[in-house]
């Protein structure tokens, strides 16, 4: 089995670097918009097939697994999260998508600095924009590391497997940008969806029929305590938590700007909505099952639920190879179609947010080459630091996905608002984050389920609000 999977993951690979090559072929320009968004040229098949893989990855297929495996029935809520992301963009991207096209925006300060001009609105999201990515990339590398462990028992340690990824992701990202991503995408997607289908068809066999399973998740430990008001509570929670955290992903938002037009974005979306169906409610049933398949796992390895599983499967039905195979390589193919997202987006904001400004009159050609050398330096960076964390893939997720959140108000209100400035926007974000952090990591304080991150969002909604009142009436005393 083992020489299946790495045959499989090896020819997928190897498809890597021809796909850079052509995506480089296809370049039109030597600029930042070419490469970082495809020249806003994506129709409605690339569009989704990117969006999807963007924001189905390694979270989805370790976190989401693994905390379905410890809490339970409590995980369908990051399911409605996942669709309520779809609802989130609704409320801006449409003017959003017109207003790139139209100013050739390329990274999310782009439009910041056009609608409202503020320096200090700028440097403090594009500081919570390069924390959150560089979280994200961190437990995506963390989980292709622990697969590449699991796969080969230990024989390739984390580091090497880590390491070895990030160079071919580099490779093909830095010749062909966006346009080579979006291609990977569109694999990676299409394995994905059939992946995630196709373990839960096996474990429903395993189980013995549908029956089985849901008996399963019934006898599941969390199931068989019930919902209390404070799981409510905290569903509720994880779902604000999904949809507006994940809705401010940069990488999510250039995929907005790629987009050729309005009705293209628009159908995507709608494709979109119906995507948790397909994966994060199979993944949630298949780790919720694994509970009676593969009991008294420690939290520690709950992260490793689904390759534990798919190798139990295995034994079960030794017909099942190929399938497993496609599904361990649409595992680590997810979980590269977000990493190399996230670092287009994390070199396009130093490229074009802090190293254009200090050298406003390079070319775009030489910046795009810039652009490029970064996507090298950050790949090996993110890659090394990827093997020191302690924490969960999961806690990694949220925490990330708290800071995203605070985010929203400031999108919103400056597509739907004119007369709002900076600084009701600049307190509302201070505030926010501050309470999230002293909510998760300094007082001791029972928030009854509520995620830090929403109790700070709920806080920065109010403070703008506050500030908002104080600034008309002060420009009335003027």
């Amino acid at each position: 089995m083992q020489t299946t999977l790495l045959i499989t993951i090896g020819l997928y690979l190897l498809m890597l670097p021809v796909i850079g090559l052509l995506g480089r072929r296809m370049s039109k320009e030597q600029t930042l918009r070419d490469f970082y968004l495809a020249g806003g040229g994506l129709s409605v098949v690339p569009l989704f097939f990117t969006l999807y893989a963007t924001q189905y990855s390694g979270n989805t297929m370790f976190g989401f697994a693994g905390n379905a495996y410890r809490e339970g029935p409590v995980m369908f809520f990051s399911a409605l999260g996942m669709a309520m992301v779809i609802a989130s963009y609704w409320l801006f991207a449409r003017p959003l998508q017109e207003r790139a096209h139209k100013n050739g925006f390329v990274t999310p300060a782009d439009f910041l600095r056009h609608r409202f001009n503020s320096a200090w609105l700028v440097r403090v999201v594009n500081l919570l924009l390069v924390a959150t990515l560089a979280s994200y990339i961190l437990t995506n590398f963390k989980a292709v590391g622990l697969l590449a462990e699991r796969l080969t028992d230990g024989e390739l340690p984390m580091l090497y497997a880590v390491l070895g990824l990030a160079v071919v992701m580099a490779f093909y990202e830095s010749l062909g940008g966006m346009r080579s991503v979006v291609m990977t995408d569109v694999i990676q997607g299409s394995l994905l969806l059939i992946g995630c289908l196709g373990v839960l068809a096996a474990t429903i066999v395993t189980l013995g029929g549908p029956d089985a399973l849901v008996s399963a998740i019934a006898t599941h430990p969390a199931t068989e305590q019930g919902f209390d008001q404070r799981q409510w509570t905290r569903g509720l929670s994880v779902m604000l938590l999904f949809g507006t955290g994940v809705a401010m992903y940069p990488h999510a938002i250039q995929r907005i700007y790629a987009a050729k037009s309005w009705p293209a974005l628009r159908n995507s979306f709608r494709f979109m909505f119906m995507a948790p169906l397909l994966t994060t409610v199979p993944i949630i049933l298949t780790a919720m099952a694994a509970q009676q398949l593969l009991p008294g796992m420690a939290d520690a390895e709950a992260d490793q639920t689904i390759p534990r599983l798919l190798f139990l499967l295995i034994d079960e039905f030794p017909m099942l190879k190929l399938l497993l195979a496609l599904f361990m390589a649409a595992a680590i193919a997810a979980i590269m179609s977000t990493i190399d997202s996230a670092l287009l987006s994390l070199g396009s904001i130093f490229t074009q947010d802090i190293f254009r400004p200090l050298a406003p009159e390079t070319s775009q050609a030489t910046l795009t080459r810039i652009g490029k050398s970064l996507s090298w330096a950050l790949m090996l960076i993110m890659a090394v630091l990827a093997t020191m964390l302690p924490q969960s893939i999961w806690s990694l997720m949220v925490i990330k996905l708290e800071i995203m959140s605070q985010i929203l108000p400031v999108m919103v209100l400056g597509i739907h608002t004119q007369k709002l400035s900076a600084r009701p926007l600049i307190a509302g974000l201070v505030v926010g984050c501050s309470a999230t952090f002293m909510f998760r990591w300094g007082v001791d304080v029972d928030l009854g389920g509520w995620h830090a991150g929403i109790v700070g969002l709920g806080m920065n909604i109010a403070t703008i609000a506050v500030f908002s009142v104080i600034e008309k009436a002060r420009m009335k005393a003027a």
